[in-house]
């Protein structure tokens, strides 16, 4: 009676549980044979044998309950009778999988049992310490092999104690129906930034959660991620060993996207697949999951790290190099010889765009001065294109126009975020040292990792390249004696990170600037930076030579200044007099003037006279030859 109440009871417990919580039942039916051992068994009984039947409900992925009901018949020794035993109780367990095939567990079982002979019954407690190990032919069918020590209780001493060992088959039933397959979903914290395609190689831009739904545990499970013809390849995103059944594992999102990402002009989605391979009992699988990815427009950014901005500056774009291309051409015809030829490269880009009409205008949906300080602020930046199709943009969008055209013809540049100014500066390509003979001071200049630098402030782009040089200066030294955090985005290493973006435009063209007013514009820049820079010491030189008479010496270092200022005829004034107090390097000096303005018949005159005077000048050997060759032609 009392076996059959906890067998009831049991099951009522199952029914109620698995409702709850739908999980998956066990069933293994057992025939074994019961050896006798310890205590008075091996005296009283012989070789036996029966069956255990067990419902085991599986727990948390490695854990059992259930019922567990047996029958074991044991002759006694020498009789010709037997014992029966009829057992209920429940079993605990734990299992696992070792191998792809293979199920483990150990397990405890107690209960009451009814003990029946020819001529009584009795009934008592039963335990029983066992292990078995199933070959799963599929995930719901398996067989194995069982072993265990069992003991019925008896007041004194037990009853009987022996192993039981035999052959058993499983049947797994699932409460639930699995599906079969594997279940993805994604997870975006916020949308991909079209501009930065290249850096989710390694930064993950979400997070996909995989769920088993097959009939068993799956092992070697890959998963990757690609989307048509927006990624350049199947990304892998990461692995697991194993994933239990109904069990779920999170994976970071990993793309290879590919330049196609660019074309998104507005917020958008694409579709995205998830690739899942996986083994199940030794059998290899493919599930393709689709998922949707969330997209931002190409121009959005977020101030997180401002060397973001590098991916804006593309030299490489046609609408750059094709305007660039012709402000450097203007300048080869006008070059000055003792000028830092980068600075008149950056003087006639600088002008162009100034001719051509680009200017400052103030984003009113996303101003600079607000958002660039907000990293929660999602900011619109134009790529070069859009800022010359326009003719105008934010300080930033202007910047970044700036670097690129400077770029796109071998000038260095970086860019300095201020609080209300925007400045790009470009590399002289010079050492400190080589800077004294072009610059009054260097206290309007940069010196970063040993090189030269001249900041342009962007927001007097319209007053021309001299004041907005001088502007930078300011704007940089207010911010260092304010205290400010100073970025210094140096395009060459931010494009390591951030590679720059190559986004062909189809916004109207860029009407080019007229060379000669450009021209013009150049020569008030460089007449200005003349008086500034060389002014000081062409001053200082003539009033020593006004207060300590005429030196050979100085005219030629006064000399040498009117050349580096572009000024020939004053230059060649002062060599002649140096000449006539006989110094060669003022003749060589006459002729190479003179060679320059392809006067080659004066240059001769000048190289001869120095001959004469020191026949071993190589200087002027050199000099004479080529421009007797000049002549003869």
């Amino acid at each position: 009676m009392l076996a059959k109440r906890l067998f009831v009871a049991q099951i009522l417990l199952l029914v109620c549980v698995v409702r709850l919580f739908s999980l998956e039942l066990n069933v293994r039916l057992a025939p074994q044979a019961s050896i006798p051992l310890g205590g008075d068994s091996p005296d009283l009984y012989t070789l036996g044998y029966g069956a255990g039947l067990n419902v085991d409900l599986n727990l948390f992925g490695h854990l059992s309950l259930g019922p567990e009901f047996s029958y074991y018949y044991s002759p006694l020794n020498g009789t010709g009778t037997a014992i029966q035993f009829v057992n209920g109780g429940v079993s605990v367990g734990a299992f696992a999988f070792p191998v792809s095939r293979l199920r483990v567990q150990a397990e405890a079982a107690f209960g009451p049992y009814q003990c029946m002979s020819d001529t009584s019954s009795y009934g008592n407690l039963w335990w029983k310490l066992g292990a078995n190990g199933t070959f799963r032919l599929s995930p719901q069918v398996g067989v194995g092999a069982t072993l265990g020590y069992i003991s019925y209780q008896y007041p004194e001493s037990p009853l009987y104690s022996g192993l039981l060992a035999g052959l058993s088959a499983q049947f797994t039933i699932d409460t639930k129906v699995a599906t079969g397959n594997v279940a993805v979903s994604i997870e975006q914290p916020e949308p991909v930034f079209p501009l930065l395609y290249t850096i989710y190689k390694t930064s993950s831009f979400g997070t996909l959660t995989v769920v088993n739904n097959e009939n068993a545990e799956i092992r070697d499970v890959t998963v990757s991620f690609r989307a048509g013809n927006y990624t350049a390849s199947l990304m892998e995103c990461g692995s697991l060993p194993l994933l239990e059944k109904r069990k779920s594992a999170t994976i970071p999102l990993f793309a290879d996207f590919s330049q196609t990402v660019q074309n998104f002009t507005e917020n958008g989605k694409m579709p995205g697949e998830v690739v899942v391979t996986y083994k199940i009992l030794g059998a290899s699988r493919t599930a393709s999951k689709t998922v949707v990815v969330s997209v931002y427009n190409r121009n959005t950014i977020r101030w997180t790290d401002a060397s973001v901005l590098a991916s804006f500056v593309s030299p490489n774009s046609p609408e750059v190099l094709d305007y660039a291309k012709y402000a450097v051409g203007i300048a080869r015809d006008k070059l000055r010889t003792g000028l830092n030829r980068n600075m008149q490269f950056a003087m006639y880009l600088l002008e162009g765009l100034k001719i051509g009409g680009v200017s400052v205008s103030n984003d009113k949906t996303t101003p600079y001065a607000e958002y660039h300080r907000d990293m929660t602020k999602l900011d619109y930046v134009q790529y070069p294109f859009q800022t010359l199709a326009y003719r105008s943009g934010d300080l930033d969008d202007l910047g970044v126009l700036v670097s690129a055209s400077m770029e796109s013809v071998g000038l260095r540049t970086a860019l300095i975020p201020l609080g209300d100014d925007f400045v790009v500066a470009f590399s002289l390509g010079i050492a400190p040292e080589d800077a004294e003979s072009l610059f009054a001071t260097q206290d309007n200049l940069l010196t970063m990792a040993d090189e030269v630098w001249i900041p342009l402030s962007m927001s007097v782009l319209r007053e021309g390249f001299v004041n907005s040089w001088y502007e930078g200066v300011k704007k940089i030294n207010d911010a260092f004696a304010a205290g400010d955090n100073v970025d210094v985005i140096v395009l060459s290493e931010a494009w390591k990170t951030y590679p720059a973006a190559s986004i062909v435009g189809n916004e109207a063209k860029f009407a080019k600037p007229e060379s000669s007013a450009v021209t013009r514009a150049v020569e008030t820049d460089l007449m200005r930076y003349i008086s500034a820079e060389f002014g000081p010491k062409i001053r200082d030189l003539q009033d020593e030579i006004r207060s300590s008479g005429a030196d050979a010496s100085r005219y030629n270092q006064l000399g040498l200044l009117y050349i580096r200022a572009g000024m020939y005829e004053e230059a060649k004034d002062v060599y002649k007099k140096s000449a006539a107090l006989g110094s060669v390097a003022a003749m060589v000096n006459l002729g190479n003037i003179f060679t320059l303005q392809q006067d080659y018949k004066t240059a001769a005159t000048w190289f001869r006279k120095a001959l004469v005077a020191q026949p071993d000048s190589k200087s002027a050997r050199n000099g004479l030859e080529r421009a007797e060759l000049e002549l003869s032609e």
